[in-house]
């Protein structure tokens, strides 16, 4: 069993005390942490290696619970554009083939862990490939795949064309996808049902849904609420708010991880907080659309369990968790209650917690899974740092301060490099990819 010691970081646990080490002690035997402590212990093993985390900071790694790793595709390309959603990123989704979805999400996986995140919550096409990618790399992930039984390319004419043996296809999809990938890589990967959205499956569709995701024992991630023309179509058809489509399917539950939450009713916010699952708030993805946004004040007062997530073009957790406080304060709420410490437990024990996998990640405690990051302090936008390095981390870190990144005990990312692949070979495709998309939706 390999032994790994680190020391002298500030280490930052996230446990249910908040407890902080300066000049700290983490000793790791194989998977696990063996001890957390102020000084080393005496009379111990010789160690496999030892890291000096001096100027560091060692904390959970993140979790990023709303992804979309191959919609790395779509950088620089949607942001300027008026209704860029309907009418580039979905139309072009056409062109996506297993090798590019490959290709592009080890691109946005690998900007995930470069950058601290450890566990990403992704809902795609193609999410054999994506799991491919994620076992490639090391990180841990909960895959979806992306069901829908409309032409999705067909949306921006507001056609709602329903083509249910193509949605039924997707669902076998997933039930594949589960049945092949749930559990494997070390435990690592885990899977769930991804309906795409409420406007894009019918309530027929995700009452079986619901059903399968009950019996094969996993949760559903699916987006709600996000768009204008998405709450027009379901008052249109069944009478009903997104929220109130979730809970009349089943799919509103405990389990669920249900994305952005943008036009939602009191009535809604009601459903959710009783309901017990996961809004997951992409704030700086929903800024760069020049909103709307979700009326977080509400929302939190409310009591709904709320996580950070950064969506698909760009995956910098540290920026998005600026942006969940920015957003909290400027919808009204107190500089107390949406603070640095807030938003750093929203992408780490509180996600972990939705995801059932707290009792093995989301804080740094004994017994837990060694899947840690460290934060070079070393920098000019981290320095002079305070009494509070959660607060000098949550309101200046980047991704690319993180200097190392480990999972299961094994060292993923060192000295800002991936250790399983060549980045700049993950690049090259990555690109190659991206252009032969561009070259057939342009033709």
């Amino acid at each position: 069993m390999r032994r790994t010691l680190i020391h002298c970081g500030t280490i930052i646990t996230m446990d249910a005390q908040n407890t902080l080490l300066h000049d700290g002690y983490i000793g790791i035997e194989g998977q696990n942490i063996a001890f957390i402590a102020q000084a080393r212990p005496e009379n111990e093993a010789p160690y496999d290696e030892i890291i000096d985390a001096t100027q560091m900071a060692v904390l959970p790694g993140l979790i990023d619970i709303h992804t979309h790793v191959c919609g790395s595709l779509f950088k620089g390309m949607l942001e300027d554009l008026p209704d860029s959603f309907y009418k580039v990123a979905l139309p072009m989704e056409d062109y996506l083939t297993p090798e590019r979805i490959y290709a592009l999400s080890l691109v946005g996986a690998s900007e995930c862990l470069l950058g601290g995140i450890t566990l990403i919550n992704d809902l795609y096409h193609g999410m054999d490939s994506t799991a491919r990618a994620i076992h490639a790399l090391g990180m841990r992930a909960v895959l979806a795949t992306k069901i829908f039984e409309t032409d999705l390319a067909r949306l921006q004419y507001r056609d709602y064309t329903r083509d249910p043996g193509a949605g039924w296809r997707r669902v076998e999809e997933n039930i594949a996808l589960i049945e092949t990938w749930h559990q494997k890589g070390d435990g690592r990967i885990l899977c769930k049902f991804g309906p795409h959205a409420t406007d894009t499956v019918s309530l027929e569709l995700a009452g079986k849904i619901a059903r399968l995701a009950e019996s094969y024992g996993v949760g559903c991630h699916i987006h709600a609420a996000q768009m204008p023309q998405e709450v027009d179509f379901l008052r249109e058809t069944y009478g009903l708010t997104p929220i109130e489509y979730l809970r009349e399917s089943g799919l509103l539950r405990q389990n669920t991880t249900i994305a952005h939450c943008l036009h939602i009713t009191p009535g809604d916010m009601a459903l959710l907080a009783e309901s017990g699952a996961m809004l997951a708030h992409c704030p700086e993805m929903n800024g760069n659309k020049g909103g709307p946004l979700a009326p977080m004040r509400e929302i939190y007062a409310e009591g709904i369990r709320v996580g950070y997530g950064t969506d698909w073009t760009g995956s910098d957790l540290w920026t998005t968790m600026r942006m969940g406080v920015t957003v909290g304060r400027l919808f009204g709420c107190a500089q107390t209650e949406r603070n640095a410490l807030d938003a750093m437990r929203r992408c780490t024990i509180l996600p972990a917690k939705h995801l059932g996998l707290d009792h093995m990640i989301g804080s740094l405690e004994v017994g837990k899974r060694a899947d840690l990051i460290m934060v070079d302090l070393r920098s000019p936008n981290l320095c002079p740092m305070g009494d509070d390095p959660i607060a000098t981390l949550v309101y200046n870190a980047n991704c690319h301060d993180v200097h190392s990144v480990m999972v299961d005990g094994e060292m993923l990312v060192k000295e800002r490099q991936l250790t399983r692949l060549s980045l700049l070979d993950v690049l090259r495709e990555g690109q190659r990819a991206a252009d032969a998309i561009r070259a057939d939706a342009n033709a």
